[in-house]
């Protein structure tokens, strides 16, 4: 199937893109380079931003997107909690990111989804940690922490209103170190709140993490979901195939 000239101009501007954060030529340049209509040139454009290979804002140039992914090293990354800060922020800062997180704590009852995870009845009375994680004043990640009640009550730790840094993690210092963990990753589109809060480029898809954390025992103490923009991320395991 022929493409439309629509298509046909899109492909012209894509191929021709700059380096990341350089600035498109204006649309009465593109007009004139391409010999189509004002019209045609602004769907083209729509196209490559919903691609998320351009951006624009209100009264700006349209440049060429800058993508910087930030990993994510699965497998090490719960040991990198110390006093100073939480295992996120600290492996964000050793690549060179400032990190920060607002931290909101809630008590809920357990949906479905997180009592399933959890082995506890829906209803139940439970903790809610939830984080919007930010990296060079950029949004970043939701992130939020569910706890079964034996983990959490009467234990003030869980209940300070401030993000503390705890040399081995808060579950550890608390009596419930992980023992081992199940992790899953999918992916979808995000919703128009997710989009909004993350200041996500259209057309990016959202990449969500779930880890349940188990004690020694084999109980549930932690059931975490994140959400982030998938072009800001990096996700990476080490496996042992000894294991």
């Amino acid at each position: 199937m022929p493409e439309t000239l629509q298509e046909r101009v899109a492909r012209l501007i894509r191929d021709s893109l700059g380096e990341p954060g350089s600035a498109l030529p204006s649309e009465a340049e593109l007009v004139e380079r391409y010999g189509a209509s004002r019209n045609t040139v602004r769907a083209a454009l729509s196209a490559l931003e919903a691609e998320g290979l351009i951006t624009s804002s209100q009264g700006r140039t349209r440049q060429v997107r800058k993508i910087h992914r930030w990993e994510w090293k699965m497998t090490e990354w719960e040991k990198a909690h110390n006093n100073d800060g939480d295992a996120w922020s600290n492996t964000i800062r050793a690549q060179g990111g400032i990190p920060k997180n607002d931290l909101q704590i809630l008590s809920i009852q357990a949906p479905a989804d997180v009592a399933e995870a959890l082995k506890i009845p829906v209803g139940t009375a439970i903790q809610a940690r939830n984080r919007l994680r930010w990296v060079n004043d950029e949004p970043h990640q939701l992130s939020d922490s569910y706890f079964p009640p034996f983990v959490t009550d009467g234990n003030e730790l869980f209940w300070n209103p401030s993000d503390l840094g705890v040399q081995g993690g808060l579950l550890a210092a608390t009596g419930h170190k992980q023992a081992r963990w199940h992790d899953l990753l999918t992916a979808r589109m995000p919703s128009a709140d997710e989009a909004q809060r993350l200041m996500m480029a259209p057309g990016t898809p959202l990449l969500i993490h779930s880890r349940i954390g188990y004690d020694a025992e084999g109980r549930p103490v932690r059931y975490m979901v994140s959400r982030m923009a998938a072009d800001r991320v990096e996700v990476s395991y080490d496996l042992n195939p000894d294991d």
